[in-house]
């Protein structure tokens, strides 16, 4: 009730205040990179079958365009005197502190505007607000300072309804409605929970304080319920940016496949489009995973967290994603659009309650792009009864689309959204996005023109700001697709075991979802476009969109038309597709595309589309950064805007359209000529520099296809594989059409050793290949090896889409009649570096029709790289042959050389020249040495010593031995529970692997090792094995090399006291103490004890005993020492060493028990005035402060041994002081010591207090002790101190300045009283009355008009003999009054007669009204210049007649005759019937009243 109460009034208060201000703003610039742009004006080659790059659009550098000077907000419409429009009741007409709204002037654009807003500090831009207004947020102060800017031409408070949802303005204030609560954008768009700009406040201590079941669906947003008091009250906070109602979100085929024209689409050209190499994310109720027409590698997550992904209810997400992408292995008939997509599913039911809920549209789409990596998202789903609105879904999903469709920082995304089943009621968000594509739903079966009907439930617009959705619509009515088996509630007029049929714009989405992946597809594998933009997805969709029934696009039924694929990608005869999604524009720029029409009369129809910055559920009008598209025709007059539509088609005249982010241009009949289309930034208020967007264009000529003949190399046959001369060989080769274009007359040449064989010219579709053969007759010429070529358009006179796939080249040998030398593989790969033999078998071949004779040899090898000849011994086991006609024989060459060889290819000539002719037929064998391997690598020692806790290091060479230079990966294999680390050659200190880099031939590096230990104790001398493998870089040759590591020796015992330390120990005893003993390092050791120190007095009565103890054994070990009777306390010290060194020291403390008995008696207290007592009380009271006072005690040591205690005493405070002597020091057996000690009381110290001392006396665990009470005497003792005086001069005001501290131990009550010249006129400025507790002090001033004679004042405290320095007396040097002159005898009685006389006057009037008034005057009485009552004194009494009777219960406590006493003012009595204060008789600050 209490925290209804408080908001109630807050709101009281808030409702109370108004105020018509101005406004400072801080734009964070964007670190865009700005990319250069191409100035190149376009035209379109009029051959329809040429191939060329269509480059860049002109870029032109404007201004935007003038605006209306408004602002229409969500809550009405600000002009330049305010808000002229309000839509709510009084309770939300209060004011934000920290919002304004700023309207630009009409003339500046708005991007001029923010980047001057920008240069203010501490201000930061919300929203736009249409067409001129800025929402901008910062201390109120400096918006105010940012309202003189004068770029504005008004400023104005906004009323907290703007940032709160209309759906949510009941005026019940204790109505408890759920609520979602939004804080601000950061410049990326993710939202914050703090607002930043000096704000402290955070939504997130919003949200815990005023929301119950509360939690967050993503960082700076949180849903929970409250009542709309508080949420008008929470509505005010910095934090907050938006107030929302939670809406309810609801999830809204081959006869839908022949609609679409999927089927024609996916076999037109050479790739298949089936959506392979795409995924696409859904979002739905869940997913039959397992149905059998889904690919086991489909992504499902639960994003509901119930954790469930099946589809238990009806079965909506399986029937959706199946209508994707189903495979139809249950029957092809029902297969999806793109059946090779792959799928990222995001279920949102929850199976206990069959809701359908999720983390929102932000976290679904980001979950979607950067972890399912997909780049089209479906949703066929939308909000419940708020039709048309732009909420903050919608808001998010075109954040982050126009954030992903920067296509020089992303790769771009389509989103598509169901336009809702509520026919007139709206569209449902977020598919109100601007930036989404939505879909509405047409008939899809049952009806002989059922594409051309709509879905009679199909949600219409337009939207609230009136922009035209849905987008297009798409089969929706009676489409079959997978049936969930586990759905329980899977019932429709149509259904088999594995398909239903379902109606409704979400079984239409699914359809434009798989006609974006085909489209998608065709851009990347087709068109070769990489991550085109989601905008120009939307493009392509719209650009093959059909107007259905009569001709009537756009309209808020079917948008811009029926969706149809082979419209939007398959142009017929010399139609084109052109499109652009590489082109932006900042604040005012346009961009200029010319197209030239080779044939009149046929459609022209250009689309542009981007993705909008976001809008805001501020603005009653969303889009943010208006584009305009204009077409002008060839006669350069008649000009189309962009939306301007009558029956169906683009009309002249109009105005530019202002709302919407999609303006298409249609031309039913295009003239001849050159088209040109101009795009333009008119206005810029998004917080992007930059504005990205796509075109997509269908005319006569407007092609954006390129063919490719390329020539399949592994195609190539020939019909003699060694031809001979004289003989016809042939030989073919195919060619294909790799490109999306037609391709035609293509010349394709064949050369046989470079001789022209013949030029053939063909035609090619996209995808077609034809065989190409040719035949040549070799010359003696053509002997040997020689090259076949095969060029496509030799002279490059086609543009094609690659040059690089048009050459083609082999080597074949052809042979003369003769004896012919040939090896199989004539090129021997040498792999072993320690191979030195090569051999080759040749096989010879009589070709002539007779008998031939002929000797073999072989030439020096000469290596390729630098024609260097090695003289390498080479022999063959049979150099010359003979062979009859067509006869075959073999020869074997044998060839040495090093091992290995430096690397390199070397060529060796075989040659059989006929011994009859001289003919000489060859062929070339080569041995090919790569860069080849071999190591060597040497330890330090045989074995490399550890240690088992800490880390060791050592290094090794590591020696080249290969051919040449050469790098090796090294790897270290390390024992169990030990850790071998590089230092320097690893990717990190400390890594197991590591490269040696390149090292020359010969070359030696020493890599340094780290050796981390288990750290565990293990015995000396053990030996474990550690590995380095070195691995080739040029081959699959490795080594692996043993490390042996072994354990070094570690010594280390841990000695610790066991016994007989633990108490004193008597002066005279025979004492055994016992040690626990170690051995903590990793051998046996033989401990010798040797003495190193003892107190004086002992002594060790026998030998030490050598300790053997083996590794990781504990002992216990003894000793003994012997008193002496006065053996004294102190340190003992043992060294335990062994033979070669190692040693280790204990040492311990013994306390030594004394046999005194002492016996404290107190002796006499003495005072500095030469009083003393012989008992503590005999005294009286105690002094306080200096000097003190000395008390004596005697001690009597009644025991057998000598005694030296020390004396310390136990005061009640740190203030005390006392210092104590002993005398002697020493104290034998039978003998007395005399302790004296100083006592100072401090001077505060409670006076008739009786605290308590005690003396201390201990040594060698021998303590007595004695305590007394202090009787504390009273001390009344003030100091006076002079802190400030000025000069005194004769006839003018002077004032002294005093503190006055009570410096004794008692209250100190009296009256200031002064002394002083007759005529001075001393008075007390600060009140005479004193009270002072001990040790306070206060100040006193005192005023003063001397004459001009010097003088003495006296300040005293009345009736204070008693109390010490109660009088100060300070000394006066008056100065004359220099200007004072002699004056006649008679003027000054003339002057004193006159005082008197109005003195007398004064004293009569002041009685009489004494007697005739109950108000109190000021008395003041003067006896030789004494003042006992001071100005201030005189008001403060007069205000007790004011005192209340129940002031004067609470504080009089005793009454005494007339008199009255209070607790304030020990020693003062008031008088009532003469209303003045007296001294009080019965005080006495020794025995001060008891009130």
């Amino acid at each position: 009730m209490m925290k209804a109460q408080s908001f109630v009034l807050i709101l009281v208060l808030i409702l109370s205040s108004y105020s018509s201000l101005s406004s400072n703003y801080q734009h964070e610039k964007s670190d865009f990179p700005i990319l250069e742009q191409q100035i190149e004006k376009i035209r379109i080659s009029p051959n329809p079958d040429s191939i060329r790059s269509l480059g860049s659009p002109e870029i032109n550098s404007g201004i935007e365009q003038t605006r209306i000077q408004k602002a229409i907000s969500r809550v009405g419409e600000y002009n330049d005197q305010g808000l002229i429009s309000t839509k709510f009741n009084n309770i939300y007409n209060t004011y934000r502190e920290d919002l304004m709204i700023f309207i630009v002037k009409s003339d500046i654009g708005l991007w001029d505007a923010r980047e001057q807003i920008s240069d203010f500090e501490d201000v930061s831009i919300r929203a736009t607000i249409p067409p001129s207004g800025y929402l901008i947020q910062g201390i109120f102060d400096d918006l105010v300072e940012l309202g003189k800017n004068p770029i504005f031409s008004s400023s104005h408070r906004v009323p907290v309804a703007l940032n709160i949802h209309q759906d949510l303005w009941f005026d019940t204030l204790d109505l408890e409605v759920e609520i979602i609560i939004s804080g601000w954008k950061d410049i990326s768009g993710e939202r914050m929970n703090s607002p930043g700009l000096g704000f402290n406040n955070s939504i997130e201590v919003i949200s815990e304080t005023y929301l119950t079941n509360s939690y967050s669906p993503k960082i700076g947003t949180y849903q929970g319920t409250t009542t709309i008091g508080e949420m008008i009250l929470i509505s005010h906070d910095p934090s907050i940016s938006f107030i929302s109602p939670v809406i309810k979100f609801s999830p809204t085929n081959n006869v839908a496949r022949g609609h679409l024209g999927a089927d024609t689409v996916e076999n037109y050209y050479s790739i298949n489009l089936f959506g392979s190499g795409q995924t696409i994310a859904i979002a739905d109720t869940g997913i039959d995973a397992d149905h059998g027409d889904f690919d086991s590698g489909i992504v499902v997550v639960d994003v509901e967290g119930d954790g469930s992904t099946a589809d238990t209810n009806d079965g909506h997400g399986t029937h959706v994603a199946c209508t994707v992408l189903g495979s139809g292995s249950r029957n092809i008939d029902y297969q999806g659009v793109a059946p090779e997509a792959g799928l990222y599913f995001q279920a949102m039911e929850n199976d206990d309650t069959n809701t359908f809920g999720g983390p929102g549209i932000w976290n679904l789409l980001n979950s979607a792009y950067n972890t399912g990596n997909s780049r089209i998202h479906s949703n066929s789903w939308g909000g419940i009864d708020s039709g048309g609105d732009y909420n903050t879904q919608s808001e998010d999903a075109d954040e982050l689309t126009s954030k992903w469709d920067q296509y020089w920082l992303y790769e771009g995304m389509s989103v598509l959204f169901s336009a809702g089943n509520e026919g007139d009621a709206g569209i449902a968000p977020p598919g109100t996005a601007k930036n989404v594509i939505t879909v509405g739903g047409h008939v899809n079966r049952y009806d002989i023109d059922a594409e051309n009907q709509m879905y009679e439930s199909s949600s219409r617009g337009p939207t609230d700001d009136g922009r035209l959705k849905p987008d297009i619509v798409a089969p929706g009515d009676y489409v079959r697709s997978c049936k969930a088996q586990e759905a329980e509630n899977a019932e429709s007029s149509w259904e088999s075991d594995w398909y239903i049929e379902y109606s409704g714009t979400s079984m239409a989405t699914p359809v434009a979802a798989g006609a974006s992946i085909i489209v998608r597809e065709y851009l990347m594998d087709i068109v070769e476009r990489p991550a085109p933009q989601g905008s120009l997805i939307k493009a392509l969709l719209i650009l093959g969109a059909q107007d259905m029934g009569a001709r009537d696009i756009p309209n808020n039924d079917e948008g811009w038309g029926r969706l149809d694929l082979v419209n939007s990608l398959i142009p017929q005869n010399d139609i084109g597709i052109f499109v652009d999604d590489r082109s932006r524009l900042s604040s005012g720029q346009e961009s200029d595309y010319s197209f030239e029409i080779t044939r009149p009369n046929e459609e022209l129809k250009i689309v542009l589309t981007w993705s909008d910055y976001p809008g805001s559920s501020f603005s009653s009008t969303q889009l943010m950064n208006d584009l305009d598209l204009e077409v002008t025709s060839p006669d350069g007059q008649t000009t189309y805007l962009g939306n301007v539509f009558s029956n169906g088609k683009s009309v002249t005249g109009g105005i530019k359209d202002s709302k919407n982010n999609v303006e298409v241009v249609l031309i039913d009949s295009a003239s001849e000529g050159i088209w040109n289309v101009n795009v333009k930034d008119s206005s810029h208020g998004g917080n992007r520099i930059y504005q990205p967007y796509s075109i997509a264009v269908r005319g006569v000529n407007v092609n954006d296809l390129t063919p490719d003949p390329a020539i399949i190399s592994d195609s190539f046959t020939i019909s003699v594989p060694v031809p001979q001369v004289d003989e016809q060989v042939d030989f073919s080769i195919s060619i294909s059409n790799q490109g999306t274009g037609f391709s035609s007359n293509v010349p394709i040449s064949a050369y046989f050793n470079s001789n022209l064989v013949d030029t053939k010219f063909i035609d090619l579709n996209p995808g077609e290949t034809t065989t190409l053969e040719w035949e040549y007759v070799p010359q003696w010429s053509d002997k040997g090896s020689i090259p076949i070529q095969i060029y496509i358009d030799e002279t490059n006179l086609i543009d094609e889409a690659s040059e690089l796939n048009n050459e083609f080249a082999i080597y074949i040998d052809v042979s003369a009649p003769g004896i012919q030398p040939s090896v199989e593989n004539p090129t021997y790969f040498l792999i072993d570096a320690t191979q030195s033999v090569t051999k080759w078998e040749i096989t010879l071949t009589n070709s002539a029709e007779f008998e031939k004779n002929a000797s073999i040899s072989a030439s020096n090898p000469i290596r390729e790289s630098d024609s260097l000849e090695f003289n390498w011994l080479r022999f063959f086991d049979n150099s010359v042959v003979n062979l009859g006609a067509n006869e075959t024989t073999t020869v074997n060459l044998t060839m040495s050389h090093p091992s290995p060889p430096e690397p390199g290819v070397y060529n060796i000539n075989i040659s059989a020249e006929e011994i009859e002719t001289g003919n000489i037929l060859g062929t070339e064998i080569a041995i090919d040495v790569p860069v080849l391997s071999q190591v060597d690598l040497l330890l330090p020692s045989p074995t490399i010593s550890v240690d088992p806790f800490e880390i060791s290091n050592f290094d090794f060479d590591l020696k080249n031995l290969g051919n040449g230079a050469q790098a090796y990966d090294l790897e270290l294999i390390s024992p169990a529970g030990w850790k071998l680390g590089f230092d320097e050659i690893g990717t990190t200190p400390g890594s197991s692997r590591g490269s040696t880099g390149i090292m020359s031939k010969e070359g030696t590096i020493s890599p340094k090792i780290s050796v981390e230990p288990p750290g565990i104790l293990i015995s000396a001398g053990t030996i474990f094995t550690a590995q380095v493998l070195v691995k080739s870089r040029v081959s699959s040759d490795f080594w692996s090399i043993d490390i042996p590591l072994e354990i070094k020796t570690i010594k280390s015992v841990n000695i610790t006291s066991y016994g007989g330390l633990d108490a004193p120990v008597a002066a005279d005893a025979l004492h055994e103490i016992s040690l626990i003993i170690t051995n903590t390092g990793n051998t046996d050791l033989s401990l010798n004890p040797v003495q190193k120190a003892l107190p004086g007095g002992w002594s060790i009565p026998e030998d030490l005993q050598t300790l053997n103890i083996n590794q990781g054994q504990t002992n216990i070990w003894s000793f003994f020492i012997q008193g002496n009777g006065f053996a004294q306390e102190g340190s003992i010290k043992l060294r335990f060493q062994t033979e070669d060194g190692f040693n280790s020291e204990w040492n311990d403390t013994i306390e030594v028990k004394s046999s005194a008995l002492p016996i404290l008696s107190f002796n006499e207290v003495s005072f500095t005035d030469g009083t003393f007592s012989n008992t503590p009380l005999g005294a009286g009271a105690y002094p306080v402060g200096l000097p003190g006072f000395d008390m004596g005690w005697i001690v009597y040591n009644s025991g057998t041994s000598v005694w030296e205690p020390e004396a310390s005493m136990q005061v009640p405070s740190n203030d005390w002081n006392y210092s104590c002597i002993i005398s002697p020091t020493r104290i034998s057996p039978g003998n007395n010591a005399t302790i004296w000690c100083t006592m100072v009381i401090p001077e505060d110290e409670e006076a008739g207090s009786e605290p308590q001392i005690t003396l201390l006396l201990s040594s060698m665990g021998v303590e007595v002790e004695t305590t007394l009470s202090l009787l504390v005497e009273y001390d009344d003792e003030v100091t006076w101190n002079l802190r400030d005086m000025n000069e005194a001069h004769e006839g003018y005001s002077s004032t002294l300045i005093f503190d006055l501290q009570n410096t004794g131990n008692t209250i100190i009550s009296s009256k200031l009283i002064t002394d002083g010249p007759e005529g001075w006129d001393i008075r007390i400025k600060d009140g005479i009355l004193v009270t002072l507790v001990p040790q306070e002090s206060r100040s006193v001033t005192v005023t003063f008009t001397p004459d001009g004679s010097d003088g003495v004042v006296e300040l005293n405290l009345l009736n204070s003999e008693h109390i010490s320095g109660s009088k100060i007396l300070t000394e006066i040097d008056v100065i004359p009054d220099p200007s004072k002159s002699s004056l006649p005898n008679w003027i000054i009685p003339s002057i004193f007669v006159f005082i008197s006389f109005l003195s007398a006057i004064g004293v009569f009037l002041f009685r009489r009204n004494s007697i005739n008034s109950n108000t109190k005057s000021s008395r003041v009485h003067r006896d030789k210049g004494t003042h006992y009552m001071t100005e201030k004194d005189e008001k403060w009494i007069s205000k007790s007649e004011n005192i209340s009777s129940e002031y004067k219960e609470n504080k009089v406590t005793e009454t005494t005759s007339n008199y009255e006493r209070f607790a304030d003012y020990p020693g003062w009595l008031w008088d009532p019937s003469k209303e003045e204060w007296i001294p009080d008789p019965d005080y006495s600050s020794e025995n001060p009243p008891q009130i």
